[in-house]
């Protein structure tokens, strides 16, 4: 019964994002033209943006590196307990 609700679950939110109108499905959509000097002044405004904002990517260095470390110890954490043999950890009930 669980397995007929999650089909009838996952089908509905397929159709959610069907289209409503099925021209919509024929008419190619029409990807703008970017010139090659839009993208390369693009590149350059963010290879500049450390150089004229240094605190923000500081903080997002600091912020990026303990993120790191949680992620690491919940790791490890993870990696102990599924490595752990239940002779060594008796179960208290």
């Amino acid at each position: 019964m669980g397995f007929i609700l999650k089909s009838i679950f996952w089908v509905g939110i397929v159709c959610l994002f069907l289209p409503r109108d099925p021209s919509a499905l024929k008419t190619p959509k029409v990807i703008a033209n970017v010139s090659a000097s839009t993208v390369l002044d693009a590149a350059a405004a963010g290879a500049s943006f450390c150089q004229k904002q240094p605190e923000i990517c500081e903080s997002a260095l600091k912020t990026g590196a303990a993120g790191r470390d949680i992620l690491g110890v919940a790791a490890s954490t993870l990696t102990h307990s599924l490595t752990e043999t239940p002779e060594n950890n008796p179960k208290t009930d």
